[in-house]
């Protein structure tokens, strides 16, 4: 506007100078009456007249530049302001591609709600109705120039301040090598290591929750071919997460491995999955050191999972703490997708390296109770899921880099449509059942006398779990999502059993009770 008005003005002064030159040049073409001398005032006049005529129009040459150059800073401020408005992918995105900047504020909320009836002779408290804020994560992620790339997320829920990704990541040259460096998902399975933004049920498959699979503190390098069909990943980490751990002696070693090739009009997922964990010291007689994430606190592990929620703290199926210096977790992942259909499912199988009966310690590698539960041999455990999976409104399941990603809604609520509806179902079971660890004893790690545990005792460390689910998820739109799930968990053996059906002849481990729970969860991205 400032620019066309000063246009206006100068163009407005140019005219009103050019009559004046006009009338000048109409006089000195008038026929002379006589013969004027070259001293004649007439003729000085004359000349007058034309240097006028020079003056001006070099003032509008001069004008006609200074309105090209104002035009120009107008056009090279409107290329700087399109340059610098940010984009909107869920949040504003500021990004200057020829640096190789950008920014943008990232987060989630999840609210859940259940009902789970409560197995007989247990308490109530721990079942019945329940309201949680699951995840309330904010932070943001983007690039810098030299091809590296960052994401930071702190993550609020229940009076708790966690971390989710906070991580360094470098492309070299942006080719097929990647490294990163921070908290991460240390290389677990495909249901692991994608966004809960995106998971088919409320919460993950339980081999997750029983094997402690989570974000860890490490590196990272990964390759992938030039059609991003084929990856792998191997990393480094410290058996913990962001926390004021000092822990030297955890420590774990992954990769994972995948390919997706096309078939028909769809494709299949195919991955690999493995972790080498050594546990933390013992500390000597002190406390046991227990970092955030850890898969063990000191020497003492624990397997256990809840029933497919985590609205009670209750877990079914427990094998208890007994001494072992780490594991080794094998993974298999297998899904294939086919327009609005998608299906398969991911294994876990852990072999545990155990102390033994007769075992000594002393000093730093001592527990700070020398007498700890020790099982018969090394004890192995394992777990899958297998689920099915379609769209109603023909949308397909996202999918980018090995991992589960957005749904893309194509008909979305507030553009005329409403929404994407998934019909999901699985079966996820878990056998933590181990003869080595059931026919176990107490050691002590003074005198390495072991004195074997009772059958009551035994035969309850451990059971088995197999959950029904069925599912019902709303997409409104790509940033919202309802889930609506129903569960059906059956048990057998575990540290309940007994109570739950104290009244049967069969040992422990063969007494079987069941639950049923329906969840909702209310979420949004950006």
């Amino acid at each position: 506007m400032r620019t066309s008005l000063l246009k206006s003005a100068l163009l407005a002064s140019a005219m009103l100078a050019f009559p004046i030159a006009a009338h000048a040049q109409d006089k000195e073409a008038e026929p002379p009456a006589d013969a004027l001398s070259p001293d004649d005032p007439s003729l000085q006049s004359v000349s007058t007249s034309e240097a006028s005529i020079s003056s001006t129009e070099a003032q509008l040459s001069v004008l006609q530049a200074q309105i090209e150059a104002l035009q120009a800073q107008v056009d090279d401020m409107k290329k700087v302001q399109a340059k610098n408005a940010p984009s909107w992918k869920g949040a504003p995105q500021f990004a200057d591609a020829d640096e190789g900047w950008s920014f943008k504020v990232r987060g989630r909320m999840m609210l859940d709600t259940a009902y789970q009836s409560t197995p007989d002779n247990l308490n109530s408290r721990d079942f019945g109705f329940n309201s949680r804020i699951r995840r309330i994560r904010i932070g943001v992620e983007g690039s810098l120039p030299g091809n590296f790339g960052y994401k930071a997320e702190v993550d609020y829920a229940n009076s708790s301040v966690g971390f989710g990704d906070v991580v360094l990541s470098w492309n070299p040259n942006k080719g097929p090598l990647t490294l990163t460096a921070g908290n991460q998902e240390s290389l677990d399975g495909m249901e692991q290591m994608t966004s809960s933004r995106w998971s088919s049920f409320i919460e993950r498959a339980q081999v997750n929750d029983a094997f402690g699979n989570t974000r860890r503190l490490g590196m990272t390098v990964g390759y992938k071919s030039k059609d991003n069909l084929f990856r792998i990943d191997g990393g480094l980490f410290v058996a913990h997460s962001i926390d004021s751990s000092l822990d030297n002696r955890g420590w774990i070693g992954a990769a994972r491995a995948t390919y997706t090739p096309f078939v028909g009009s769809g494709f299949v997922h195919l991955g690999l999955n493995y972790q080498h964990r050594e546990f933390q010291a013992n500390n000597g007689s002190t406390a046991l050191t227990a970092g955030t994430g850890s898969p063990s606190a000191g020497q003492l592990v624990r397997y256990r999972a809840r029933p497919f929620l985590q609205t009670t703290s209750q877990r079914f199926v427990d094998t208890g703490n007994f001494a072992a210096k780490g594991d080794d977790i094998f993974g298999a992942e297998a899904y294939g997708v086919f327009g609005p259909l998608h299906f398969g499912g991911e294994a876990q199988y852990a072999k545990v390296r155990s102390y033994r009966a007769g075992d000594v310690l002393a000093g730093q590698d001592q527990f700070a109770s020398v007498s700890q539960v020790v099982s018969d041999g090394n004890p192995s455990f394992w777990g899958g899921h297998f689920e099915i999976g379609y769209f109603l409104t023909g949308e397909t399941r996202g999918y980018k880099n090995g991992l589960w990603d957005r749904t893309k809604v194509l008909k979305p609520m507030g553009k005329g449509g409403s929404g994407a509806f998934q019909i999901l179902g699985r079966v996820d079971y878990l056998n933590m059942n181990s003869s080595k660890l059931q026919r176990g004893c107490t050691n002590n790690f003074n005198t390495g006398v072991c004195t074997p545990l009772s059958a009551t005792s035994g035969f309850g460390k451990g059971g088995s779990q197999t959950g029904y689910l069925l599912g019902v998820t709303w997409i409104p739109n790509d940033y919202v999502r309802f889930l609506l799930n129903y569960i059906h968990t059956e048990v057998e053996g575990g540290p309940f059993a007994g109570t739950v059906k104290p009244g049967s002849t069969s040992t422990v481990n063969k007494r079987s009770y069941s639950t049923d729970a329906v969840a909702l969860r209310a979420q949004f991205d950006f």
